[in-house]
């Protein structure tokens, strides 16, 4: 299907020929219109021509041509909205040439403003001619009235926008050089610097902005969000303190700093910049719902009742507000009002889960035959596909943790039936096949899923490991590993799965470097196995009993945990 990307102009018919009539009939064939003879016609009909032309083949798609006969037309005229829709469709098509060649001709019509500064300034930025585009900028610091607050304002806003941020970068280095003394532009480079995650540079230039203006809180907040970046925490957190100590009225500075609190697990003192912004603003939706899931966090359910009961009270935020509701009863053991909160999830993203929970609580309640029920009714009642499919690996999913593995096996199969090929049922299968000891059927479904979805990094990895778990053809499992490794180089289990077959092909030293790799990212109690047990086969029995002890501090009731503490003894 053809899409029209810009609007047709009101123009007198003409003849476009029998060529044009088959485009019009075939919207694969180029769009040709034929100018007539320039004796005929007038400067205005040249114009028109142009300008027909070009939006013609806007409508048909070929935005090249629309830019050039666009381009054309704004020489024919002194009218500056021909130049600047020119303008527009050169950088609709990313020709950044032709737009700047549209934007001077519109600036020569309207003369030198803001935008047009803006747009000459980034096309140039984006032809990669640095030097081309500081005097546009240069021309929005002057229109900014003496302010270069202001001034850099505006060019921090526009060069965040840009994808490549190395040249805006240099770009507002130049600026910032040539206004050095000015600690807004300072400000504003670290700023940048922090939307490209260079830290360092963040820090640098706060700095530089706070020796030319001490009070620039802005700054002091900026670098302590890098210094959080770059792990240092305690000083990040100490020097976010401190700006709220100075500017006790500052809502921004207290909710950032409420927020780095959360995010390195202190919520006790979360909890209390919270509670003083909400304070302020008892009426803040966001807030209470913030405070509700921290004292949840913190398991001082009374006080996350009482935000969440708030929530639903207002009529805001109603499905989370009673599927929090939900957690909270569920957590205090209260399982039948839990229920109740959970029925009332309506829809969105918590309905599913909500509908989980309360199985999970016929399990305990009434035994997994009530909940199958539950969960089969529900599944009656949606229609979606995705949520269909999402309540069989719930329903799978409780069979599992009731150790009914064939049980599960055969609902997936269920679900297959419905839903051929689907590759969350057969993934899910396939790890039941596992549970029950049949790899061949698991290498099926797995096999599978390949066939459809040859990067399927979740199937290479699950099918190399069981290989290699099971000491089954180990090497076409390493083949496996390394493609899923390729695809998600980062993923903890992927490493692992790695770090497990080099052990069982006798490869320590490699294994050793993957294990440990996964083990600092995810201390999962099958990773610490893993790790664990190659230590072990090493010689080194303290390190692994010492791992297995300190996994034993943060969790003491994993089962996992303490089979290898009892097999390390």
């Amino acid at each position: 299907m053809t899409v029209a990307v810009f609007g047709l102009m009101s123009c007198a018919s003409m003849d476009l020929g029998s060529t044009d009539d088959e485009r019009l009939a075939d919207p694969n064939k180029s769009l040709i219109i034929r100018k007539p003879a320039a004796s005929k016609y007038s400067a205005q009909s040249d114009l028109l021509y142009e300008v027909l032309v070009g939006e013609l083949s806007g409508q048909f798609g070929d935005v090249d041509q629309a830019l050039e006969h666009y381009i054309n037309a704004a020489y024919l005229t002194d009218d500056p909205t021909v130049a600047e829709r020119a303008t527009r469709i050169a950088m609709f098509a990313k020709n950044w040439p032709a737009g700047i060649r549209a934007a001077s001709r519109w600036s020569e019509l309207e003369g030198v403003n803001l935008e047009l500064s803006q747009i000459l300034g980034i096309l140039e930025l984006r032809s990669g001619n640095i030097d081309g585009a500081v005097p546009h900028f240069e021309q929005i610091m002057m229109a900014a009235e003496d302010s270069h607050a202001k001034g850099f304002s505006i060019i921090g806003a526009v060069l965040v926008r840009e994808p490549e941020s190395e040249a805006a970068i240099q770009l507002l280095s130049r600026l910032v050089q040539k206004n050095f003394e000015n600690p807004y532009g300072h400000l504003t480079l670290a700023s940048l610097a922090f939307q490209s995650k260079d830290f360092q540079l963040t820090i640098d230039e706060s700095e530089l902005a706070l020796g030319f203006k001490p009070d620039l809180i802005e700054a002091r907040a900026m670098r302590a969000q890098a210094l959080m970046n770059l792990d240092e925490t305690e000083q990040a957190l100490k020097e976010m303190k401190f700006i709220v100590h100075e500017t006790p009225g500052n809502r921004e500075m207290r909710m950032a700093y409420a927020r780095m609190l959360l995010s390195t697990e202190k919520y006790d003192a979360a909890a209390t910049e919270f509670d003083l912004l909400l304070a302020e603003n008892p009426n803040d939706t966001d807030l209470i719902y913030t405070l509700g899931l921290l004292r949840l966090q913190q398991e001082k359910y009374a006080a996350a009742e009482v935000n969440f009961k708030r929530l639903v009270e207002r009529g805001e935020r109603q499905d989370e507000g009673h599927y929090y509701l939900g957690r909270v009863a569920e957590e205090q053991k209260q399982l039948s009002a839990a229920i109740t909160e959970f029925e009332k999830v309506q829809q969105g993203q918590y309905y599913l889960d909500a509908k989980a929970r309360i199985a999970t609580i016929y399990v305990e309640l009434n035994g997994i035959e009530k909940a199958q029920q539950y969960l089969k009714d529900v599944r009656g009642n949606l229609s979606s596909p995705e949520n269909i499919i999402e309540a069989y690996l719930i329903e799978g999913q409780l069979l599992h943790d009731e150790k009914l593995y064939v049980a599960a096996m055969d609902l997936y199969s269920e679900g297959l039936q419905e839903f051929p090929g689907h590759s969350d049922l057969l993934y899910a299968r396939a790890l039941m096949a596992e549970e029950i000891d049949r790899i061949d059927l698991l290498e099926t479904d797995l096999k599978a899923i390949l066939a459809e979805e040859p990067d399927n990094a979740s199937a290479l990895n699950a099918l190399g490991y069981t290989l290699a778990d099971h000491n089954y053809r180990v090497d076409e499992a390493l083949g496996y590993i390394k493609r899923a490794l390729e695809i998600r180089p980062d993923d903890p289990a992927v490493i692992d799965s790695m770090g497990w077959v080099q052990y069982r092909l006798g490869n320590y030293i490699e294994a050793e470097t993957y294990l440990r790799k996964a083990y600092s990212l995810l201390g999962d109690a099958e990773i610490v196995g893993h790790l664990v047990e190659l230590l072990w086969a090493q010689g080194d029995h303290e390190e692994a009993r010492k791992i297995v002890s300190d996994e034993l501090e943060r969790d003491p009731e994993d089962e996992y945990l303490l089979e290898l503490q009892q097999k390390y003894q």
